[in-house]
């Protein structure tokens, strides 16, 4: 350690080869950042949009092949898992000189609040939406908002039946579209409205027990339900979607490969400067006993630190990154293109290993090649230097 010390103090001796070391582990530092930053936005991405799936979707989708079906069809997958039937139905909302058209969903509060993450609380003949849906039409909790629907009954066919409800709640599901698109109200009161029996459903949301695997539930869903129902995984709408943020996450994070090894390159200009401004420092510290050994665990040890520094700065502004960009609100994606609205890094420990990993391996080629031409180069050729 002594040896390294005093070696180290020497080749750092001198303004520009201490500011050579600083931008090198910077630049090096910062395109580690990038690649951590990048991968932790597309799993962010990919986390945010599950768990939002999942707060209004519960961990199952089951659809009847034929459209509707009774809640009767299904009482026998009560054993052990939480149900909540829903009634959806398109239609459109009008109001300010404005229209959209929005997904309305008929509900049992009780039973969908324990099925997912929502909270829908409202009396009969109230609604509850969705926050951009709020923003558009300009509405707060205890106003009105008018909605046009179809119904079933043989009288209001071919026209359109306008319903002015009372809004008592506005939600947030995380997910764009179904913030400005999805309005709840009791099912009851929407199977009225659409002149369908009261047990009538279109969706069954099921939430599976803490205890059980995934996999295995589903093909207990499928067994029970037969061939009449399809039983999707809560994400299946977005399946797409996530498939091609895993696709794309993979094939940046090896482009990205480019940024670190230009990073690289700046490294080994600061080690290729070093090793000829202080070459006859090096070969007269050998004349004088340092042995080949010593100096090449020096350099080995030089690069392990240069890596770790670079680590270092690399967490930091990772984590700087991350801070500005979940608290201080730095990136407001429009979130009818991109789904949600806003994002965050979710990094794990495997994700951190990986992207270290392949920079120690860069660096240390590095320090390879350096210790191969210090070996081209004779002591007594090295102690010439000096004089030339």
């Amino acid at each position: 350690m002594d040896s390294f010390l005093s070696i180290f103090k020497i080749i750092i001796e001198g303004k520009s080869s201490k500011r050579f070391l600083f931008a090198s582990i910077l630049s090096f530092g910062f395109s580690i950042a990038v690649i951590l930053s990048t991968i932790g936005l597309m799993d962010g991405f990919e986390q945010t949009l599950r768990e939002s799936l999942k707060k209004s979707n519960s961990d199952f989708v089951v659809t009847a092949r034929s459209g509707f079906f009774l809640e009767e069809e299904v009482k026998k997958l009560n054993k052990g898992f939480l149900i909540a039937s829903v009634l959806q139905t398109e239609a459109f909302a009008v109001g300010n000189n404005r229209n959209k058209g929005i997904l309305v969903k008929g509900v049992r509060s009780i039973n969908f609040n324990q099925a997912t993450n929502l909270n829908i609380e409202f009396n009969d003949g109230e609604i509850v939406i969705g926050k951009e849906l709020a923003k558009y039409f300009d509405l707060k909790v205890g106003d009105f908002l008018t909605v046009a629907i179809s119904t079933n009954r043989k009288r209001d066919q071919g026209t359109a039946l306008l319903k002015k409800l009372l809004i008592s709640n506005i939600i947030e599901h995380g997910i764009y579209e179904k913030d400005m698109r999805v309005i709840y109200i009791e099912k009851e009161k929407l199977s009225n409205i659409l002149g369908y029996k009261p047990n009538t459903a279109n969706r069954l949301l099921v939430k599976m027990p803490s205890d059980q695997e995934r996999n295995f539930v589903e093909q207990e869903l499928k067994n029970n339900l037969g061939d009449e129902f399809s039983v999707v995984p809560f994400w299946n709408e977005y399946r797409t979607l996530i498939d091609a943020v895993e696709v794309e996450k993979n094939s940046i994070t090896s482009i990205l490969q480019i940024i670190v090894i230009v990073a690289v390159f700046n490294v080994l200009a600061f080690v290729i400067f070093i090793f000829e401004k202080k070459s006859q420092d090096f070969f007269l510290l050998r004349a004088m006993g340092l042995s080949l050994k010593q100096l090449n665990q020096f350099w080995i040890k030089l690069m392990a630190l240069i890596w770790l520094c670079s680590s270092l700065v690399a967490l930091f502004m990772t984590g700087l990154f991350n801070f500005a960009l979940s608290d201080l609100n730095l990136l407001n994606i429009p979130g009818e293109i991109y789904v949600l609205t806003k994002l965050t890094l979710v990094l794990d420990k495997y994700d951190y290993m990986l992207v270290l990993f392949i920079s120690l391996l860069w660096i240390m080629m590095i320090g390879m090649l350096l210790l191969w031409r210090m070996k081209q180069k004779s002591l007594l050729s090295g102690l010439r230097q000096e004089f030339r």
